[in-house]
């Protein structure tokens, strides 16, 4: 007797006849669409917000990718990052769409795709006359659990355990802006987070020689856990000064259900992660701020799954495959996984290359790349023109399919950068070819540097570029074997260099090539690196040569944890800063300014009221640099830059809030900038000179007021 089940290999066209293999019921595509529709719904329920949250994000990165899958022929190995990566499009597309049309409905945004993906489902189940079989479902999930229960045991599981020991012993007492300019990594409990990575990554290749794939998936998320949970759950509130302005952002739309107005900041014409941020705080009732904080160990989780598929897709086995999510996770220290557009487009396009990758042997994924190249356009500036360049030169080298598909993506852009061209012109289109310019950083301190800056910029560098090196010799060793494959990877990898023929994107464009260029980078190491880690199980050479290869992914890992903590006490907020800043800017008036000697600690782009504080005063928020040149910052304050100041908030048509902060002390220490005496003697001025009142002191946080008359 025959059974028909709709196996994933089989999703997409009609249902075949095939034996069931006892104990072994796959969950399919119209499986996980209906649960994901299911959860989503769910979400409206008044459940605590988390919870919430976490049933519409199952349906958000699940549902609408597994519902369209359903009715394509797709490559087996492309759909975890198709699936992922058309989710996240539809999540994008759908709400901006509802935006721009003035149709901005957040519960209708989410009742109406959710039953769409229920229907596809309900109708596929019907075409194909099966049903979905809950307690199959769980069996099969029961068995995996069991199986890799048996997988996780011996040395991995053992020093997974350490790692995480070691990892929630640190995690409770980790310093904040008191630690050390060396970074987090050399500050009290921080310390102890290198040896916990150092026992994952141990741990990872004793899982790939071993040949444990459950072993080496428990390892990769271990390293996520130590690097990116420690930036959650070990701090107050979110990382970073400029993780505000995008909460701001998304704050003004759920306060006025719009976009914020014309010429408040570029976020105005690239709206779109704003506008999904803020239908999915509305629909689950949670709160931007814990979004943001989450936000960085959720990227990481993404990026992890769409660097396997794409392993996968090039043909690259289990072990090869997560040993590529695992080394782009360990040299991943640029700090751009915070909340913004541009981890959000990141990952869009790490899924939208590896759809361009399947589409070699199978066109339709290539025209489905459409859909998140699609998403990408209005939601970051550089990324889709990154993505544009790399999927032209995959064409040109036959490496995706189809041509035409491309031209669509062109015109896209085009048309969506034509449409705002006036608000991306101040900035420069082309801001000159010189590529050692525009790959200069966005740092222009004038005194001599702490030797912590020293350090991680040596360290920063040389992890970068030894990465991008490796990864060129790699492709050396791809060539020979694969000489036709591995040229898709070597644009992945290297196609972003380009960008700096044009654009330095502020001083941060050399950032954004190597986190561009990380994917390719990964796919073109691991089967170098398995190869050279399998010589344990040889003779005496090999193991030499695994040894050192070994000792390389500790000593990257090492590397990568100290540079993405480095920053630590010039980024971390504190819950008390937040709240006061928070509240002095949602009460001030148009025409308010606010200023400091060096941004740090005290952000104040926080909520909705920025929009007209903004429009009153684009520079409401300048630096202090406004009262006397670069130049002069060493020998601050002088009575003439005094006299200076206070002729200019006098003559300001609002007041001026002056703003100290133990961060921004220590960022001025680690850049160099300013005297050792420059904060006290100011501060020491301000006190003493009338009109200026203290209006917050908390430590070295202290607020200096000033109202003209």
């Amino acid at each position: 007797m025959t059974t028909t089940i709709d196996r994933p290999e089989n999703v997409g066209t009609m249902p075949v006849e095939v034996r069931p293999t006892p104990g072994r019921i796959l969950i399919t595509l119209p499986d996980l669409a209906m649960m994901s529709a299911v959860a989503g719904l769910l979400g409206l329920l008044p459940l605590p917000a988390p919870l919430s949250a976490l049933l519409v994000a199952v349906f958000a990165l699940i549902g609408p990718g597994a519902a369209l899958l359903t009715w394509v022929d797709f490559p087996r190995r492309a759909r975890p990052a198709a699936v992922l990566t058309l989710s996240m499009a539809v999540t994008t597309l759908v709400p901006i769409a509802a935006m721009w049309s003035y149709r901005w409905n957040p519960v209708g945004i989410l009742v109406f795709p959710a039953l769409g993906v229920l229907g596809s489902s309900a109708l596929f189940y019907f075409r194909s006359s099966t049903r979905p079989a809950p307690a199959q479902w769980w069996s099969h999930v029961a068995d995996r659990v069991r199986t890799s229960g048996h997988a996780l045991r011996g040395l991995p599981a053992a020093l997974i355990a350490v790692a995480l020991i070691l990892w929630l012993i640190a995690l409770p007492s980790l310093p904040g802006a008191d630690a050390s300019l060396y970074g987090l990594t050399f500050s009290g409990s921080g310390r102890l987070l290198i040896p916990a990575m150092a026992a994952v990554v141990v741990a990872f290749v004793v899982a790939v020689v071993g040949r444990n794939s459950a072993a080496a998936v428990a390892a990769l998320g271990a390293a996520i856990v130590v690097s990116r949970f420690t930036v959650w759950l070990g701090t107050e509130v979110p990382l970073y000064d400029w993780t505000y302005k995008h909460v701001a952002v998304v704050r003004y739309i759920l306060v006025n259900d719009l976009i914020q107005p014309d010429g408040t900041d570029i976020y105005a014409q690239w709206p779109a992660f704003f506008v999904s941020s803020a239908w999915f705080c509305d629909v689950t009732g949670l709160n931007p701020m814990t979004l943001a904080h989450v936000f960085a160990p959720v990227v990481h989780v993404l990026i992890a799954v769409v660097v396997y598929s794409a392993a996968r897709v090039i043909g690259s086995s289990r072990r090869v495959a997560l040993t590529a999510a695992f080394v782009v996770e360990l040299v991943n220290w640029v700090g751009q996984d915070y909340f913004s557009p541009q981890a959000w487009a990141v990952v869009l396009a790490y899924g939208f290359l590896t759809m361009l990758l399947a589409s070699r042997d199978a066109p339709r994924a290539g025209v489905l790349a459409i859909v998140p190249f699609a998403a990408m356009v209005p939601t970051h500036q550089l990324t889709p023109f990154w993505a544009l360049g790399a999927a032209v030169l995959l064409v040109v080298f036959r490496q995706a399919r189809p041509w035409w598909a491309v031209l669509i993506m062109i015109a896209i852009a085009a048309a969506y950068l034509a449409l705002n061209f006036s608000a991306v012109a101040p900035y420069g289109i082309f801001t000159g070819g010189n590529p050692v310019e525009n790959a200069a950083g966005n740092v222009t301190a004038t005194g001599a540097p702490d030797a912590a800056r020293t350090l991680t910029s040596w360290v920063v560098r040389g992890l970068s570029a030894g990465v991008m090196g490796v990864a060129g010799l790699c492709f050396l060793v791809g060539w020979r074997r694969h000489r036709r494959r591995v040229w898709g990877l070597a644009i992945i990898a290297f196609s972003a260099l380009g960008l700096l023929l044009a654009q330095s994107y502020g001083g941060e464009a050399i950032f954004r090539i190597y986190l561009y260029s990380l994917l390719g980078c990964g796919l073109l190491i691991a089967p170098v690196l398995v190869a050279a880690l399998d010589g344990f199980r040889s003779g005496r050479h090999r193991r030499v040569v695994a040894l050192v290869a070994s000792a390389g992914l500790l000593g990257v890992g090492s590397a990568g944890l100290y540079s993405y903590l480095a920053l630590w006490p010039l980024v971390v907020q504190t819950s008390s800063q937040i709240a006061v800043m928070d509240r002095i800017t949602a009460a001030a008036e148009p025409g308010t300014r606010f200023t400091m000697m060096k941004q740090g600690g005290v952000p104040t782009r926080l909520n909705d009221n920025y929009a007209p504080l903004t429009l009153a005063d684009p520079y409401f928020d300048g630096a202090l640099t406004f009262a006397f040149p670069d130049a002069t910052r060493p020998d601050f304050p002088t009575e003439e830059q005094l006299g200076y100041l206070r002729w200019n908030v006098e003559q300001h048509n609002g007041p001026t809030y002056v703003i100290f902060s133990e961060q921004a002390r220590r960022a001025m220490q680690y850049y160099g900038e300013y005297g050792p005496e420059s904060i006290g003697r100011f501060q020491s001025a301000l006190q003493n000179t009338s009109g200026w009142n203290l209006v917050y002191a908390n430590g070295e946080t202290k607020i200096f007021r000033f109202d003209p008359r």
